[in-house]
Order: structure tokens, then C-alpha cells, then sequence
């Protein structure tokens, strides 16, 4: 299982690689099929992902992404870890939180599987897990 930095550096390399060529959402989907399947992810995941990006365009044309203008492109979840976005919640709680509750309760801008939370957990140093909660360390 990959960690929530792995993840989150797969996405921001799916961007960088944007920014390189434009791609269709087939390429996008079979350069690291092995992330997508990793997230839980389907096409139509990925490609609600890639139009939240603000530093993406789709061609309307084609089902081509391209990076807008000369911006260097930057994942939209990446501004605040996925770990304390999980404390925050938790520490508002002020009670173990259950995963889907989790899942369901982040920012929208937060594209995110229960896998990806978990192992978010695992990687923070003041959360951890309690069979399906997530709590305090």
C-alpha cells in the first residue's frame, strides 16, 4: 500500500506530466494505471479530478488535458496534509472519528479514499487507528 506522500507525489507527477505534453484521459489513465487502481479510482474519478485542477484545461473538442498558459501546475490538495485535516477533525470531535465519517466530512477540494486516510493516519504522529476510528495518539 502506498503512503499519503506517495500518493500525493503520483498525483503532483500526473500534473508535472501534463505540463510536459498534453494528454488524453486513456494516456493519463495507462501511464499509472497502478495509482489509480492503488486510490480505488475509476476513469470518471480521474477525470473529476484532473477538471478540479485549476491549472488544467480539457479541450472541449477532444478528451485531450492541457496545462493552462506557461503555469507550472500544482495539485489542489496538496496546500495542508491530508494527516492534519484528519487531526483537525479529530480534535474538534473531541472524539475518535470514524473513517467514513472522515471521508465524508473533508474539504471539497480534498480528493481522497479511505486508503489514503488510513495511511495518512499511520504516517501522523499524533493520530492513530482504533479498528475503524481514527483517534488521538
Amino acid at each position: 500500500m502506498l503512503t499519503d506522500l506517495e500518493l500525493r507525489q503520483a498525483l503532483q507527477q500526473t500534473l508535472d506530466g501534463l505540463a510536459v505534453e498534453s494528454q488524453t484521459l486513456d494516456e493519463i489513465w495507462q501511464k499509472q494505471n497502478h495509482i489509480w487502481q492503488e486510490m480505488g479510482w475509476q476513469k470518471a474519478q480521474l477525470s473529476l479530478w484532473l477538471n478540479c485542477q485549476k491549472s488544467i484545461d480539457k479541450e472541449t473538442d477532444s478528451d485531450t488535458f492541457i496545462v493552462k498558459g506557461s503555469v507550472n501546475p500544482k495539485a489542489e490538495n496538496s496546500s495542508q496534509s491530508l494527516g492534519d485535516i484528519l487531526l483537525d477533525m479529530v480534535a474538534e470531535l473531541n472524539r475518535p472519528l470514524p473513517v467514513k465519517l472522515a471521508l465524508s466530512k473533508l474539504p471539497s477540494h480534498i480528493v481522497a479514499t479511505e486508503g489514503m486516510l488510513k495511511s495518512a493516519v499511520k504516517e501522523h504522529p499524533k493520530l492513530t487507528m482504533m479498528g475503524p476510528l481514527i483517534k488521538l495518539a
